[in-house]
């Protein structure tokens, strides 16, 4: 069904709700593409690139710093830009960081290839996250969960090929350029689109001050925060060390990668199951029962030793964290309607920290200590969350 409505330019347009849900969620499933195949590979990178678990860590803090940056900025980004030339932008960014990853043989080159990936995937993050927003007040339909099911969709593909491919002779870097042609794919959809339109009053009020504004406009939207952060932290971990754990356990590549698109499949199902299951008992109960997950894959991990327990407990770990991000972004666009940008760029900056703070923590109390006990920091988070809750209102 064509709808006439009109962008930030004041020109009126025809776009179709459909097309636009069908691009914006695949923006979403090449990003799980990407990180489910760098989920799986990040060990045979940190062998090849004879890196200690503390340096690769703290490396990774190159694309999520970047990300938040360009997250804070999301607001005025999407209030002086279309969010098309966003994605065009970003997909660009994303597609190069990719091949160049796939070339390098050193840990500059890493770091390098990290930070423009960094302005990739900030870029679609901020855009895809706020047009999807947008969806939602033009057509008065909640998507968000489905997105981001999108996201853990795409990981599932991305760590099974990642680990199938492997065990058939391809190497990492190949990898690493199917990624960067998929990208390459999305950009020419991307420009035969229209998105949604929006409120240019709304979005104009933007500034790069503006999410962080909205973070202390009131204690709900603080106590929302902060539980993406924290749980964010168990993502952060299945992320970049399962399969460095697994790996240490003795799994194989093989299990390791089939481990990985299992807490991407439970995170799927999960995101699914959550848009329900928060309309029937309300945000509060959702994010109670994902804390409980988190602390009990948390207790799973330092308490044994073993492949399986711990292939259970990344499971209980995707489950957990599945409905966050979907829920709070949701709940915060209900507190501050109208500024999509700026609740984008407030949530997702917020969630980012923790891909900032986790991977160096991990890396060298690993290193000082083993990777088992660092895993104690998903314990930590989940028992933090379910304190957090208590100030999430009943509905």
């Amino acid at each position: 069904m064509q709808t006439t409505a009109h962008t930030d330019t004041t020109e009126p347009y025809l776009w179709n709700p459909g097309i636009v849900f069908t691009i914006l969620v695949s923006y979403f499933g090449l990003f799980g593409v990407t990180l489910g195949t760098q989920g799986v590979i990040w060990a045979l990178m940190l062998q090849a690139l004879s890196l200690s678990k503390g340096v690769f860590g703290t490396a990774q803090l190159s694309a999520p710093l970047i990300s938040v940056f360009i997250l804070l900025l999301a607001g005025p980004l999407c209030s002086h830009f279309q969010k098309k030339h966003l994605a065009l932008v970003g997909l660009i960014a994303l597609g190069s960081s990719l091949i160049w990853m796939s070339l390098i043989h050193d840990l500059w080159g890493l770091v390098g290839a990290l930070m423009l990936s960094g302005v990739g995937l900030g870029t679609i993050e901020a855009m895809a996250n706020s047009a999807t927003l947008d969806w939602e007040a033009a057509t008065g339909r909640k998507v968000m969960n489905l997105m981001h099911a999108g996201f853990s969709g795409g990981a599932v593909v991305g760590a099974i090929m990642a680990g199938t491919l492997l065990g058939n002779g391809i190497t990492y870097p190949q990898l690493l350029q199917i990624c960067a042609a998929l990208a390459g794919i999305l950009f020419l959809a991307t420009l035969l689109v229209h998105f949604a339109p929006v409120e240019t009053a709304a979005e104009g009020a933007s500034s790069p001050a503006a999410a962080i504004r909205l973070l202390f406009s009131g204690p709900i939207v603080l106590a929302l925060a902060a539980i993406c952060l924290i749980s964010t932290l168990g993502e952060s971990v299945a992320n970049i060390w399962a399969v460095i754990y697994l790996d240490e356990l003795g799994a194989p590549a093989a299990v390791g990668g089939a481990a990985f698109a299992l807490f991407n499949g439970t995170m799927f199902v999960g995101r699914l199951v959550n848009a329900t299951l928060v309309a029937r008992v309300g945000d509060r109960i959702s994010l109670i029962m994902s804390g409980v997950c988190l602390l009990l894959a948390g207790i799973i991990l330092v308490a044994t030793a073993a492949v399986i327990p711990a292939i259970i407990a990344f499971a209980l770990v995707g489950i957990a964290i599945a409905g966050v991000i979907p829920t709070i972004l949701s709940a915060t666009a209900r507190l501050a309607p109208g500024q999509s940008g700026a609740v984008t760029g407030a949530i997702m900056s917020v969630a980012y920290l923790s891909f900032i703070i986790v991977p160096p923590i991990i890396g060298w109390v690993a290193d000082a200590t083993s990777l088992r006990a660092a895993l104690l920091i998903v314990a930590l988070a989940g028992a933090i969350q379910l304190i957090l809750t208590r100030l999430i209102p009943s509905e």
